[in-house]
């Protein structure tokens, strides 16, 4: 079909789409997402049982709902693969995680950041953050849920919730409050302030420094085997009472 309209020169036309060409379109943009997702998240074997889960949100890993589920989803899947021992956690982009791409939470954003906190936190096999680069609010709360965190030097870790005004999620506050020291969580909150990665090693988050990629996976992978040593259901039952200090107490005196 087309439509005929006034031009410089004379009439002009242009062609204008069928509704089957709409529908054709929607399809395609559907497809088009629906690929998108699934390249969210890839995975990449070191053998030995050790699997790589590749961020690749580009272009730097910005954060919301959808991906949120689909990565809980992802983490649940490798759990539940015998053949898993170790799950490797990384990013192809300079940025690690930019954090929330949202600038207020909703409640499927808050479910989202909940569901993936819950599904590393609760993961039967040890899960180790490979932090290449920087690392902020929300992004930083996924890397406090695993089990090892290792960064590499000219890289920034920072909760600046003050500067976005994003209010940190329920599940954002209890890792926090879990995780790092009070008065550290008190400073990078209050401050906004992204600080290296010495800084970041020396409060906690993060447990070791590499001084380039090469050594970032070289680390990583020797963190890998360490872990590996270790008897997975043995594992799995520590790092329960950890995460679950109460309930621990509770099975203890009850």
């Amino acid at each position: 079909m087309f439509l005929r309209q006034n031009g410089a020169s004379g009439f002009t036309y242009r062609k204008m789409a069928r509704p089957s060409d709409v529908i054709h379109a929607r399809c395609t943009d559907q497809r088009r997402d629906k690929m998108s997702a699934q390249d969210w998240l890839n995975r990449r074997s070191h053998g030995a049982g050790i699997v790589e889960l590749q961020l690749g949100k580009g272009p730097s890993n910005g954060l919301n709902a959808e991906f949120l589920l689909d990565f809980s989803a992802e983490v649940q899947s490798l759990a539940e693969d015998s053949a898993i021992q170790i799950i490797l956690i990384s990013s192809p982009f300079h940025s690690f995680c930019s954090g929330a791409e949202v600038a207020e939470n909703s409640a499927e954003f808050a479910d989202g950041v909940q569901s993936a906190i819950d599904a590393l936190l609760s993961c039967g096999k040890p899960t180790i953050a490979v932090i290449n680069g920087d690392i902020l609010d929300a992004g930083l709360c996924l890397a406090l849920a695993c089990d090892s965190r290792i960064g590499v030097t000219k890289t920034g870790y920072g909760l600046p919730y003050v500067h976005t005004r994003r209010s940190p999620t329920a599940a954002e506050q209890k890792i926090l409050h879990q995780k790092l020291d009070p008065n550290v969580a008190r400073r990078l909150l209050l401050t906004g302030q992204t600080i290296g990665p010495v800084a970041a090693r020396n409060y906690g988050i993060i447990d070791l420094v590499a001084e380039d990629q090469e050594d970032l996976w070289m680390f990583a992978l020797r963190e890998a085997k360490t872990f590996a040593a270790v008897p997975v259901d043995h594992f799995a039952a520590v790092k329960k009472l950890l995460n679950n200090p109460l309930e621990a107490t509770s099975q203890n005196t009850g």
